[in-house]
């Protein structure tokens, strides 16, 4: 109803041209019903196929007008020279028509008739641009009003639901309509909500809670469609997160904030967090934890693939994959390196880049819906936009486990491995492995796990001291850089953890980088 009292809105005070912007027909025919009803206006359609057509309210259907108007020329000059007046004229899918790299040269043709129809103030008639995409040229752009529809919303859902039972004449003992079931399609239109219904009730012969998975599955393939969202069923718990106790914490007082009461106590919701550290500490595996630990749907965006070749292309990609983050609400946006997505591009692609960056942070400070992000980074190349409070709630400094972390993320995964505790020399352990990040702790307990697998005995703590010996961490690799990461955290950020990450103490031979042949060779200099 929000969408058509904002449609009356615009009508009453005098709009020519409105957009609307949605991939479903059928739900925008719906709306501009409810509007011309509302108002006592007739309403017409047109396309390039089917021509101009007029709904009939005792039919409940459509008749053709005339067949014959199949250019944008004729169709605009007959609804400025002879559609009856107080009529509502819908023009589907005409952002075609104004595209000069489609159409040529006729699209300005195309917009010169829409200018005029919009600067004559004797029409009282109104058109609507129906359309999947925000498009309007840059001649139109301060004429012409903007409603974009968002995903339905539970109560059109349900009566989508209720559609498919009445379609394939479901019967009653086979339906076990509830809320949950109904929340599982969120995030998918009109018609591809009807399509996961009708998919699991062909697949199942029923409708009720046990079809949700087969609901989600579907969703996941529509959301991977778009290529810049992927949707995670993440297995992790807080509890596989070693160390991290100060983040783990806060993450923990936050979930009870997304509650009903919350907000009569006056409490905000959560906007999201930074995570910026060091590579392989944990911060990837904190996202999934979180949406697992909150039971929030989990929705990672890729912003390399936000970016795409036709101009206006990337802004929409952006717009789209934040409205499906929406419409799963309460769900968290993962957006891992966020400073690699937000440098594609730099400074050669046209402002591109600043465009997607503004699109992402005014949607972060004016959000409404309850949508978490939680942002990753491994180095300081970040907008100084991006870090200003209000946008997130806190940024976090994510370091190098401590020797207490050490022991606990050793321990998590030997126990994931089913091994005893009690037969490792864990303190050895953590002794050795001073300057190793959580993913480096992982994979040498995996080394070791294959060397005592190779010799057929069990893992013990030798094994795993050999491993851990053996990897040259990156702490050694990129000394400098690390260094550079904690002195610019410091007071800038909160620490992650409660203790303080070992200094590594660098030998000799780790400060004197090996170099490759490339690096030693001055082109401009004669052996």
């Amino acid at each position: 109803m929000q969408i058509e009292k904002k449609l009356i809105n615009f009508i009453n005070s005098g709009a020519k041209v409105i957009q609307l912007v949605s991939y479903e027909t059928l739900r925008i025919h719906g709306i501009v019903n409810e509007t011309a009803k509302s108002i006592n206006r007739s309403w017409f359609t047109w396309n390039r196929i089917e021509g101009l057509k007029k709904w009939d309210w005792e039919k409940f259907d459509f008749e053709v007008v005339a067949d014959n108007l199949r250019t944008p020329e004729k169709i605009l000059d007959y609804f400025r020279d002879e559609l009856q007046d107080h009529s509502i004229l819908i023009l589907e899918d005409f952002h075609n028509e104004l595209k000069y790299e489609e159409v040529g040269t006729n699209a300005f043709n195309t917009i010169r008739r829409l200018r005029n129809y919009i600067l004559n103030d004797r029409n009282n008639k109104t058109l609507i641009l129906a359309q999947p995409v925000n498009y309007i040229p840059n001649e139109l752009e301060k004429e012409i009003q903007l409603i974009e529809i968002p995903y339905p919303s539970l109560p059109d859902l349900s009566a989508v639901f209720d559609q498919v039972v009445a379609k394939f004449n479901i019967p009653a003992d086979r339906i076990q309509k509830t809320e949950k079931l109904i929340s599982a399609s969120l995030g998918l239109t009109i018609m591809e909500a009807e399509f996961a219904f009708a998919k699991a009730y062909n697949e199942k012969g029923k409708l009720s809670d046990y079809e949700i998975p087969l609901i989600i599955a579907e969703k996941e393939n529509i959301i991977k469609k778009s290529g810049y969202l992927e949707y995670y069923h993440p297995k992790e718990s807080l509890s596989d997160v070693g160390g991290l106790e100060n983040l783990k914490s806060w993450l923990r007082r936050r979930q009870r904030a997304f509650e009903t009461g919350a907000a009569d106590y006056g409490l905000d919701t959560p906007k999201g967090i930074l995570m910026l550290g060091i590579p392989g500490t944990g911060k990837s595996l904190t996202a999934k934890a979180v949406a697992n630990q909150w039971q929030f749907p989990l929705l990672r965006m890729d912003l390399g693939k936000i970016f795409g070749g036709i101009v206006g292309e990337s802004e929409r990609n952006i717009r789209e994959a934040l409205k499906v983050a929406e419409a799963l609400a309460p769900s968290i946006l993962w957006v891992d390196e966020i400073e690699k997505g937000l440098a594609v591009g730099g400074e050669s692609d046209g402002g591109t880049s600043s465009r997607v960056l503004g699109t992402f942070l005014t949607w972060m400070q004016e959000k409404t819906k309850p949508v978490f992000v939680v942002a990753t980074a491994n180095n300081l190349t970040l907008p100084p936009e991006l870090l200003r409070k209000g946008r997130i709630d806190e940024i976090f400094f994510v370091d190098l486990p401590g020797p207490k972390a050490r022991k606990e993320i050793l321990s998590i995964h030997l126990s994931k491995k089913k091994r005893e505790l009690e037969a490792f020399d864990l303190d050895k352990l953590v002794e050795v492995s001073k300057g190793l990040s959580g993913a480096e702790l992982q994979e040498a307990v995996k080394e070791a796990l294959y060397q005592a697998f190779d010799r057929n005995e069990e893992l013990d703590t030798e094994y795993l001291v050999n491993a851990i010996k053996k990897t040259y961490p990156l702490s050694k690799i990129m000394a400098e850089d690390i260094e550079n990461l904690r002195k610019w955290a410091d007071g800038r950020t909160v620490k992650a953890s409660e203790e303080d990450s070992d200094k590594v103490d660098l030998k000799p031979e780790d400060k004197e980088r090996p170099k490759l042949k490339q690096e030693y060779v001055n082109p401009f200099m004669k052996s």
